[in-house]
């Protein structure tokens, strides 16, 4: 369900997303709020799960991460129990950046980071098996970031 924000909470949010290490002084500042209630306002995004992390974003290349490859899941059965299993297990992968589940031809859509295309390889060997209900998968690999971010801009 969608969270009702007004304009003051958008423009939190959008300050944020651009740096959530922003000290709350100048979050207060730059929409016009008294620290006070700045404050209130991003616990209150938090609490009510609209603010779900507050992450450091890493360049996979400067830190040994220079493969990452879309790889599109198709299902060998195709039912809820099934799926939800693939999803814990994706969830439980740390190379698994993003596992979302899809319309068309495939199930699942996955970005990939590893070191290299035998860490590449192991990864998809040791989990993107029948084992885990996996029939067919295909691999695309990354060639160039043009933009790689997170921010949903609210207006």
């Amino acid at each position: 369900m969608s969270q009702v924000l007004d304009d003051i909470d958008k423009a939190i949010l959008n300050l944020l997303q651009d740096d959530a290490t922003l000290p709350l002084k100048t979050v207060a500042e730059q929409v016009h709020v008294s620290i006070a209630t700045a404050q209130r306002r991003i616990q209150a995004l938090v609490s009510n799960g609209v603010i779900t992390k507050q992450v450091a974003i890493v360049d996979p290349n400067k830190v040994g991460y220079g493969l990452t490859a879309v790889v599109m899941i198709e299902m060998a059965r195709s039912n809820t129990s099934m799926q939800h299993r693939f999803e814990r297990l994706m969830n439980t992968q740390p190379q698994v950046m993003s596992c979302y589940e899809v319309s068309g031809d495939a199930d699942f859509m996955l970005m990939v980071n590893a070191k290299n295309m035998s860490d590449y390889h192991r990864f998809t060997t040791g989990l993107l098996t029948y084992e885990n209900n996996v029939h067919n998968f295909k691999s695309q690999f990354v060639m160039n970031f043009t933009k790689s971010g997170t921010k949903i801009l609210l207006d």
